[in-house]
């Protein structure tokens, strides 16, 4: 198999092949490829046996425990044995409990907190929800059910309802019920990845495909405007809002590939762009999130461990987005070295700090 290699600290390191960051497709067969053959790293004999005994001493399955305030979830594409993973994460001591694992859960990427503590999930062509206290699993829609796509980044429309970006287009689905209808398509849209929805209302959905963009939509009657293309845009993967910042999770290689990681500060008027965090921790972040205190929660499946034999574990990693300041919370382990979405139980959409 073939490697790459980076540098850190003048010695050369081996980086497995980038699996669980979304990379842009030339069409949607090859996509729909991609996904039926997507899995995490393979393990040999020895890993598998030793992720094996980490998985039943170190994560036990979470029983009887509801999410409290506080308590960040991410999805974790976890391996061809266990399959996908949520995982519970304690931010004061980085505890970690599985929620659940498994059956529907295959390669799961987008995550959601109902106000009810339920889970949302995008995963291979299906929103789940999963009950956080027994681990429960249920299928919201999938494309048996209507035109739902491949369903990525997922959001909270003010009326409770979720909007998803599922690579071709901009769509709306009833939770309960699992009725969808399309808010907008066709225009600037190639591959819209990533969706947050603004205080009024409105859409910003990251378009990765022909060109990389932050597109405003109208959800009332789908007409798109570009808010910004190009410039520090390179690899996006997820966003979050806090009134009219948006912060984006991307890499700084031009070639869009994981070394160093950024997370991006776009204007919701104006699109100027920052950077407000880069390298450390951040090497190929997917996942970003605000905490209750207004903090940045990201979660990146190349977070490096120097004393891991897998080097790369990945982690769950708190910045400040007014310094940039960056904390890490937990590390992977095991089979769960591949965190994507995250989301934070108490918070319905954005926290009080603001970029500078």
């Amino acid at each position: 198999m073939h490697r790459d290699q980076i540098k850190k600290g003048g010695q050369a390191l081996i980086k497995p092949p980038p699996r669980a960051m979304f990379r842009p497709c030339s069409n949607l067969d090859e996509l729909m490829r991609r996904f039926a053959g997507a899995q995490s790293r393979p393990l040999g004999l020895f890993a598998l046996l030793f992720s094996l005994l980490l998985a039943s001493v170190s994560l036990a399955q979470s029983s009887a425990s509801q999410l409290k305030p506080g308590d960040i979830v991410y999805t974790d594409s976890g391996d061809a044995v266990h399959g996908g993973f949520i995982i519970k994460v304690d931010p004061a001591t980085g505890e970690k409990s599985v929620v659940s694992s498994g059956a529907y859960l295959q390669n799961p990427f987008g995550a959601l907190i109902e106000t009810t503590s339920q889970i949302i999930v995008s995963d291979s062509g299906r929103l789940l929800a999963v009950d956080p206290v027994n681990g429960a699993q249920r299928i919201i829609c999938d494309n048996t059910r209507g035109p739902l796509g491949f369903p990525y980044g997922i959001a909270f429309s003010r009326s409770g309802d979720l909007v998803v970006a599922n690579l071709q287009a901009i769509i709306e689905v009833e939770p309960s019920s699992g009725q969808i209808q399309l808010l907008s398509a066709g225009g600037h849209f190639g591959f819209p990845l990533g969706v947050v929805v603004a205080n009024n209302g409105q859409l910003f959905v990251l378009n990765i495909a022909p060109r990389i963009q932050i597109l405003r939509v109208n959800p009332l009657n789908g007409t798109q405007r570009v808010l910004t293309q190009g410039g520090l845009l390179k690899n996006p993967q997820s966003m979050a809002i806090s009134g009219n910042d948006i912060y984006v999770t991307d890499v700084a290689s031009p070639n869009g590939n994981f070394g160093i990681g950024r997370v991006i500060h776009f204007d919701a008027h104006s699109g100027a762009q920052s950077v407000v965090a880069e390298a450390g921790n951040l090497v190929g972040p997917v996942g970003i999130a605000f905490d209750a205190a207004g903090y940045l929660i990201v979660a990146d499946p190349y977070t490096i461990n120097t004393n891991s034999p897998a080097l790369y574990d990945g982690g769950i990693i708190r910045i400040d987005p007014e310094t940039g300041q960056q904390t890490l919370l937990t590390r992977g382990e095991g089979s769960i070295v591949n965190p994507r979405g995250v989301a934070v139980m108490g918070v319905t959409r954005r926290g009080p700090r603001g970029h500078r």
